[in-house]
């Protein structure tokens, strides 16, 4: 699929602009300007790959958007390709793609996750060697793909500590214990006298920052090119304005 799409794009359907891929876990980003003649491109170089692979594609299964173009135009354009128009937001691989991560019910769904895993624990029956080690294979793992992309809210992180701390001493979602030992403590490394429980504002914040790592390692990777475009580099995720979204989540 990819040397083809690249050969028809470089050479034989390309109409008005130029039109690019980028495969990415099995699925296919065409990035394009939005014209119906570059659909119409996307449409044949589907179509093409069905033909030569003997595969065919679930088009009544997709669906097609574009940012910043009207409703009226999408649906056109999506009538085009015989698919229904995307609607945002959308969940896309697990990511809820189109929504405003500072607000407290996009990260709804992790929290009911959560509490649904503790539901399930008898946890009258763990130890507390037991009870640290869920907590930091699964409590702090769940919500490890969201905070990869999203910072999250204050209360939010308040809230996922609370369900870590109360399950740690014994407590469940009706009741609490007494925490015999300051969170800050758990936290900390063993080394250092504490349980090596993650800090879950320090962890979201270190998975934030490492954007910002690879963006300056992946020079030459169209997304690391986009945004030195758009916020003129390093520096400008440093200093850029405060009114920009990302970044609010990532600085």
């Amino acid at each position: 699929m990819v040397e083809y799409s690249k050969v028809l794009i470089a050479e034989q359907y390309r109409v008005g602009s130029e039109t690019y891929y980028a495969p990415c876990l099995g699925s296919f980003f065409f990035i394009s300007k939005p014209t119906l003649d570059n659909v119409s491109t996307i449409k044949a170089i589907l179509r093409s790959f069905e033909l030569v692979s003997g595969l065919r594609i679930n088009f009544a299964k997709s669906q097609f958007g574009a940012i910043g173009q009207s409703e009226e135009w999408c649906t056109l354009a999506a009538d085009i390709l015989n698919c229904g128009p995307l609607q945002f937001p959308f969940i896309y691989l697990g990511m809820p793609i189109g929504v405003n991560p500072r607000r407290k019910v996009v990260w709804e769904p992790l929290i009911r996750k959560l509490e649904a895993k503790l539901n399930k624990w008898n946890q009258r029956s763990l130890s507390m060697a037991g009870r640290i080690t869920l907590i930091n294979v699964v409590l702090t793992a769940l919500p490890l793909f969201y905070m990869s992309f999203f910072r999250a809210p204050t209360a939010i992180i308040k809230r996922l500590t609370a369900i870590q701390r109360q399950f740690l001493w014994g407590g469940n979602l009706e009741g609490k214990k007494i925490a015999w030992v300051a969170w800050n403590q758990v936290c900390a490394s063993k080394e250092n006298g504490g349980l090596g429980v993650k800090d879950i504002k320090a962890f979201n914040r270190a998975l934030l920052i490492k954007w910002k790592w690879l963006m300056f390692q992946q020079q030459d990777h169209l997304w690391s090119r986009i945004l030195t475009s758009k916020y003129r580099g390093w520096r400008g995720l440093e200093e850029g304005p405060p009114k920009q979204i990302f970044f609010l989540l990532v600085a």
